[in-house]
């Protein structure tokens, strides 16, 4: 079996994340770029051992995680990163999506229960801010300083159905999009 950086950076997240009473040592320096290499198993276990973290502030890049830990997953987000750049989060509580046109579709910011886990998230919702897109949500937790771990859910009539993973950088100073 091969190692990878990810693997081995998951693994000490997960050990310091369940030792109780210990005292954490400095967090990984995960990277978005990690994040992209990552499997299925292995975002999740990392989004459930992370807390929700801090609101970004303003302007973060975006990547987005399709068929995480398959070939294709790379490619997927290179391409998509073409239309989608990222978020910007506002004071008044929502956030803007940037892409290749500049901003649209904004969405409703509140810390709520996860849909994965039913532990507390940071919540983006666009079931009262766009026509188009009331049928998403997305939640997302700090995994490491300013490296945020999205999901994005679409609402079906049997339940929510994880559509795809996306990281964010709060971190990385985009230009202006």
């Amino acid at each position: 079996m091969r190692v990878t950086r990810p693997t081995v950076v998951l693994a000490a997240i997960l050990v310091l994340a369940g030792a109780p009473g210990r005292v954490r040592a400095e967090e990984p320096c995960l990277t978005v770029a990690d994040l992209l290499r990552m499997s299925q198993p292995e975002l999740e276990a990392l989004y459930r051992a992370a807390d929700v973290g801090t609101v970004p502030c303003g302007s973060t890049r975006g990547r987005a995680i399709y068929h995480p830990g398959t070939r294709a997953t790379v490619p997927a987000s290179r391409a998509i990163h073409l239309l989608w750049k990222g978020k910007v989060f506002r004071d008044d509580g929502t956030m803007i999506n940037r892409t290749f046109a500049g901003r649209a579709v904004t969405a409703r910011v509140f810390v709520g229960e996860s849909w994965l886990d039913g532990r507390p998230t940071l919540v983006l919702d666009y079931a009262d801010t766009s026509r188009l897109f009331r049928g998403v949500r997305d939640e997302q937790r700090e995994v490491a300083p300013g490296v945020y771990l999205g999901l994005t859910y679409l609402r079906k009539h049997a339940g929510p159905e994880l559509a795809l993973f996306y990281a964010l950088d709060a971190g990385a100073r985009p230009g202006r999009r």
